[in-house]
């Protein structure tokens, strides 16, 4: 029995470019993982996943950093005084930062 109240990538608030790229993915709903880490992390949140190899948590931590990356990136076009001309790791850099380090 399928959640009808599962949150799909098209009600996520991604960019047209990202939901563009997991339709030609073949990915027609997210799965767990994505559904619940996703619009935490695209709300700021610090995440922590622990699940299954294969279930999709890579994409989970990947596509709001893309989401991240695309937004900055209109938002300079448009002239917003905050954006710097540098590399675009600059911008991960920060984010790199706050994930726990694991041995």
């Amino acid at each position: 029995m399928e959640n009808s109240e599962a949150l799909g990538f098209e009600h996520m608030g991604l960019d047209p470019r990202l939901l563009q790229a997991v339709t030609d993915m073949g990915w027609s709903r997210p799965t767990l993982i994505q559904e619940k880490a996703i619009p935490l992390a695209l709300e700021g949140k610090d995440l922590l996943a622990r699940a299954r190899t294969g279930s999709g948590k890579t994409a989970a931590y990947a596509i709001p950093m893309l989401q991240l990356l695309l937004h900055r990136k209109a938002s300079c076009a448009d002239g917003e005084a905050r954006c710097s001309s540098g590399d675009p790791i600059s911008h991960i850099k920060p984010l790199a930062a706050r994930q726990p380090e694991t041995s």
